[in-house]
């Protein structure tokens, strides 16, 4: 009796492993087989998913997809153009005397068995910066003529008086970074038993020489990557204070391109110069202000980037006369949904649909929104106008019951 109710339990059990199995193959068969198949199967509406796999909440009740597109990046301008204002500019050049080389005392001798030469050099660092370079000299005594040289070439011959002397203008054609002023006596000639001799005090060479530590100066702006994809060109405004007749050219260079090179009027209010959008780049940007001579204040210097009229993107999509009935009459509703790529943001736009406004503010990830007021037979359109900078992964159009 024993032996036959143990094996009824153990084919009840055999039974029931059997049935579980075949339970389990049929739900990997309904998980595993195409959504729309699945959905006959079960006798379910087919509603489709995004592109992304994701549903919304409402998305089980889509009948039919419209429109789906992907928008990305929508940028947002909130003017027609963008100031960069730079502080006021001051550059100049100055000329000073300076004294390039001083001896207290040379000597020159010429005689029958004797002859004395006296020489020194002297430096010029930047000869363009370098003007008027004058030899000048106390006479403390001279007998006969003498000779001045300078590297190597006669500068001077001739006799002089005692007492301070005219300066001597040394050639700028014979002016090196390195030269050497050498003094000679002339010899006597036949009158052999003379002795020619100069000696000269105070002795020094002198120049006017060019300061130009503050000709130039240098100030950056920056251009952000939303300014400079939507930059049409750029315009340099500034007014010049000058004196006429004591200045040179004015050099504009942004980058190290030139962009200026001029006398600007210095009785004029405003110099507007317009350049290239090649000229900038994005992030930091260096604007040179340079003088050939004279003093420059450059006041309202200010860089405008001009801006292109931003084009926002339109969709497009087809309702058939049947559909629009429908949509009329209450059966069914066109409804827009956008999937955005963060929660953390605030996203506002506007939505011109066939040409009616309507506005949304969200954090949400997803939005959507009920436009079937609005449709209309055939071909509709939709644009979308940020308030702020927009990131759009997903926009869908979906005609639902």
């Amino acid at each position: 009796m024993k032996s036959l109710k143990g094996g009824r339990a153990q084919a009840a059990a055999g039974a029931a492993v059997l049935i579980a199995i075949i339970a389990g193959l049929m739900v990997m068969f309904v998980i595993l087989i195409p959504p729309q198949e699945r959905a006959k199967l079960l006798d379910e509406n087919y509603s489709g998913t995004s592109s992304s796999g994701i549903h919304s909440s409402s998305s089980s009740l889509t009948a039919k997809n419209l429109l789906t597109a992907s928008p990305g990046r929508i940028d947002y301008l909130a003017q027609s153009e963008i100031e960069h204002p730079i502080p006021v500019v001051t550059i100049y050049t100055s000329r000073e005397g300076r004294i390039l080389a001083e001896r207290s005392r040379i000597k020159s001798k010429n005689a029958v068995f004797t002859e004395e030469t006296s020489d020194f050099t002297f430096t010029i660092h930047n000869l363009d910066h370098t003007s008027d370079v004058l030899l000048n000299f106390f006479v403390q005594s001279i007998v006969g003529d003498m000779i001045i040289e300078l590297n190597g070439q006669e500068i001077f011959s001739g006799s002089l008086k005692p007492g301070a002397s005219a300066p001597i203008s040394l050639p700028k054609s014979l002016l090196q970074k390195d030269n050497r002023i050498e003094l000679k006596s002339i010899s006597p000639g036949i009158a052999f038993w003379r002795t020619h001799e100069a000696v000269l005090n105070k002795v020094k060479v002198v120049a006017d020489v060019k300061n130009v530590e503050a000709q130039s100066s240098k100030n950056v702006f920056l251009i952000l990557n939303q300014e400079k994809k939507n930059l049409e060109r750029g315009l340099l405004k500034f007014t010049p204070e000058c004196k006429p007749g004591e200045v040179g050219k004015l050099r504009v260079k942004i980058n190290g391109k030139e962009l200026y090179n001029a006398i600007p009027d210095c009785d004029i209010k405003i110099i507007p110069v317009e350049f290239s959008t090649d000229l900038i780049h994005v992030g930091e940007n260096q604007i040179e202000f340079f003088t050939e001579e004279g003093t420059y204040i450059l006041s309202h210097v200010l860089i405008e980037s001009k801006l292109k009229d931003l084009e926002f993107p339109t969709y497009y999509f087809d309702l058939s006369l049947e559909e629009f009935e429908e949509v009329q009459a209450g059966g069914k509703r066109v409804r827009l949904e956008m999937d955005f790529v963060d929660v953390v943001t605030v996203k506002r736009a506007d939505i011109v649909f066939n040409g009616h406004l309507d506005s949304f503010e969200t954090k949400e990830v997803v939005y959507t929104m009920d436009l079937s007021e609005d449709v209309v037979k055939g071909n509709n359109a939709i644009k979308i106008k940020p308030k702020k900078t927009l990131e759009i992964r997903e926009l869908r159009m979906d005609l639902v019951k």
